[in-house]
């Protein structure tokens, strides 16, 4: 908010603004609920008194861009919310956000930790290389690929015309 002392030509800006809302909802039956850092204008729309009002978007510029509406301003849009969301609300929701990115970051790295030791308790043998290293199980794990076991380990290769069910 703006911090200048409240005077007769600010009140009466304000009062004009408030005058201008009114007669915009009047003739368009769009009444302005608030304004994102995009420039995006988000109005109740209502030109039959007979029905609710939409709840719409007036894209900056025209030109819809979902990246740039906040996940809030979607909820209250998609009427998942009932009150538009404040400039407080949606700094609120993006440290949330942050952290939750911050414990799933930690959560991945953990757990990349635990199967690459797995993996070496096991000395896995990356792609048939023979040695296993910690880049070739990095590399796997990156891949989602499941790393080879140790030659010799699978019984060998299945070969059909190997096996014959009448043969005892």
């Amino acid at each position: 908010r703006d911090s200048r002392p409240e005077g007769p030509t600010r009140t009466m800006f304000k009062g004009l603004r408030n005058i201008a809302g009114r007669m915009q909802k009047a003739f368009t039956g769009k009444e302005l609920v608030g304004v994102d850092k995009h420039g995006n204008r988000y109005v109740l729309f209502q030109p039959d008194k007979s029905r609710p009002p939409r709840r719409m978007v007036d894209p900056y510029n025209g030109v819809y861009d979902q990246d740039k509406i906040h996940k809030l301003w979607s909820m209250w849009l998609a009427q998942t919310r009932d009150d538009a969301p404040t400039e407080s609300d949606m700094e609120a929701y993006d440290q949330q956000q942050e952290i939750l990115a911050a414990r799933v970051k930690k959560v991945q790295e953990e757990d990349a930790k635990v199967r690459l030791q797995e993996m070496m308790e096991r000395q896995i043998d990356i792609e048939g290389s023979g040695s296993v290293t910690i880049e070739g199980v990095m590399e796997a794990m990156n891949n989602d690929k499941k790393p080879a076991e140790k030659p010799g380990s699978g019984g060998g290769k299945f070969q059909p015309q190997g096996w014959n069910p009448n043969k005892e």
